[in-house]
């Protein structure tokens, strides 16, 4: 199980800069994750956070992320067998959705697939994700995040990768939800 307080940093660009930053470091090879995202009619899980499952290969990662400032959030995570909550019967995850008042029976309602990499950084990870929307995952975006690891003042780390680019930090990046859900039907 993974429990723990998020901070990040996240700015979205347009594709020259994201190669830019790409051949900048050497991320290595990327990670394909398909993020299908779980909610109610009622939208009760996005008020909160977000609830997704998270396909790597034939991993399958359980996200319930709890929202607390514009960029922290709790984060509960746990690998699990299946890529279905219905199917879901690890007690402690299902406690997990029981403290919440999240019900078992939500449903996918979008989805997205990203091809990202990875830097690890002395206090932070660096991501650069190509991120597909919707049905046919037919509109693309490009985002830098900056993952705090530790404490430390990120914003001025960020600041000096992102001048690489002519770039300064500005919350501009939605999150991956948000996106999902603006392209669900696209």
């Amino acid at each position: 199980m993974y429990d723990q307080i998020e901070r990040e940093l996240k700015i979205l660009v347009n594709k020259e800069q994201f190669c830019q930053i790409l051949h900048s470091y050497d991320f290595g090879k990327p990670v394909l994750q398909t993020n299908v995202y779980f909610d109610d009619d009622q939208g009760s899980v996005r008020k909160l956070g977000a609830l997704r499952i998270r396909t790597i290969g034939e991993q399958h990662i359980f996200t319930l992320k709890i929202r607390r400032d514009s960029i922290t959030q709790t984060e509960l995570e746990k690998k699990i067998p299946v890529d279905s909550i219905r199917n879901i019967q690890d007690p402690e995850i299902l406690g997990w959705l029981k403290q919440y008042g999240i019900p078992l029976t939500v449903k996918p309602f979008a989805v997205s697939q990203t091809k990202r990499y990875v830097l690890h950084l002395p206090s932070a990870e660096l991501c650069l994700d190509e991120t597909a929307f919707g049905i046919h995952r037919n509109y693309l975006d490009y985002e830098i995040e900056y993952e705090y690891t530790e404490s430390h003042d990120g914003i001025e780390k960020f600041n000096r990768i992102l001048s690489k680019i002519g770039l300064e930090y500005t919350k501009n990046a939605p999150s991956k939800l948000a996106r999902a859900v603006s392209y669900a039907d696209v």
